[in-house]
């Protein structure tokens, strides 16, 4: 077993996807230091394998963005970073809430917000994406499907923007105070209302959150603290990597006219689009993990508390698994064999959210638009998250089919 660590990385970080030469960089560690040290000493794991490996290793790494000795209580933890057993308990309480055919609810919603955002932006002629089709899909459908007022979506993508943006999910504070309610009262204030209004309600709404108050897996039911925590969780989780996904679909359409042509011709195409846009540009570049225990990963040492980063991206493009990684191909086999959501049993949570609100951004994009271009001067600008992807702007110019 090969215990020393990798040197391997000292000039390239694998953990900054704007570094340079950033795709060849990691294509070089899948050939040769499959499982490398970065230089802030977090491991990372860069073939596909063994992210899947580690992904089903769930006792053995746990989800956590969180700095070396950061200590969070119980009930604010997220749901991802939930140690077993708890967290199987918690997930099949929000699993159960968010049943599938409550999410096939919102398809009409997202259907006639996408055709107001595209009529919108048509009429001026174009517009950026990012900010008046990306943004807004999410927003609007996570928003609706928790049970928040239709006037607080905006509101929420703001606060949900704070938070990821800012050093609380990290570091546990920010310049404000610790903890969630401390770090982002706002936020957490609002939430303990709605919270407290269903609570108070002698027939509540049929909403999520009711359901997630009331849903009870194995004699237990989630506190008001737990319920708020996985409340901020899943509309930031919802909101901030789907936002992603749909800028990177628009920015594939917009950069590839053959692949806008080919899929607008043939809509039984969309979902090969979703999950090639999935693979090649992953809204999440990586996965940060804590090992919990002495282990090794492909004969290289792993020890307690080390942090692990499951490098999405790369594995995305891993050639034993994708042939011809680098090609945005709409015929590949099986295209979901991806690891865009993870793997394992803590797979995302919200892939199907996330995939119907993609397939209807585009099936309502195609109906409306019938070329778009890109702005002469533009120039890709990944978003200021470092473990997302996606265009921070994406200005085009749209015209109607």
């Amino acid at each position: 077993m090969d215990t020393a660590p990798s040197s391997a990385t000292d000039a390239f970080d694998p953990l900054d996807p704007e570094a340079p030469g950033y795709r060849s960089g990691l294509a070089g560690l899948r050939a040769h230091d499959p499982v490398s040290r970065c230089p802030s000493g977090a491991w990372f794991l860069a073939r596909f394998d063994d992210c899947l490996a580690a992904s089903k290793a769930v006792h053995t790494f746990n989800a956590s963005f969180r700095e070396p000795g950061v200590v969070v209580p119980d009930e604010e933890q997220f749901v991802n970073e939930i140690p077993e057993p708890r967290h199987g308990h918690v997930r099949r309480i929000i699993n159960s809430a968010i049943a599938q055919h409550r999410i096939g609810r919102v398809e009409p919603v997202a259907r006639d917000l996408c055709g107001t955002l595209l009529d919108d932006l048509l009429a001026t002629g174009g517009g950026d994406l990012v900010a008046r089709y990306s943004v807004p899909i999410p927003t609007t459908v996570i928003g609706h499907l928790l049970g928040a007022p239709v006037a607080d979506h905006r509101q929420w993508a703001e606060w949900s923007d704070e938070v990821v943006q800012g050093t609380y999910p990290t570091r546990y504070r920010n310049e404000r105070g610790t903890g969630l309610e401390g770090a982002h009262p706002e936020f957490t204030a609002y939430v303990d209302e709605q919270i407290r209004v269903r609570r108070d309600a002698a027939d509540p709404p049929d909403d999520f959150i009711t359901r997630l108050l009331a849903t009870e897996v194995d004699g237990r039911r989630l506190t008001d603290v737990e319920a708020r925590t996985q409340l901020v969780f899943l509309f930031i989780s919802g909101n901030e990597t789907t936002r992603h996904l749909i800028s990177n679909l628009c920015y594939v359409l917009a950069s590839q006219p053959d692949v806008f042509a080919a899929c607008r011709s043939d809509r039984g195409l969309v979902d090969n689009l979703v999950e090639e846009t999935l693979r090649t540009m992953s809204p999440i570049q990586f996965l940060m993990r804590t090992c919990t225990a002495d282990t090794e990963v492909a004969g290289v040492a792993v020890s307690r508390d080390d942090k692990v980063a499951f490098g999405v991206a790369s594995a995305n493009r891993d050639e034993t698994h994708f042939p011809d990684p680098d090609a945005f191909r709409l015929d590949r086999p099986d295209p979901r064999s991806h690891f865009a959501f993870g793997g394992g049993p803590h797979v995302c949570p919200g892939s199907a959210l996330a995939r119907l609100e993609a397939r209807v951004a585009m099936d309502v994009l195609f109906d409306r638009v019938g070329g778009m271009t890109l702005d002469p001067d533009y120039v890709f600008t990944k978003v200021p998250v470092f473990w997302a992807y996606g265009p921070a702007e994406l200005p085009v110019s749209l015209t109607a089919a």
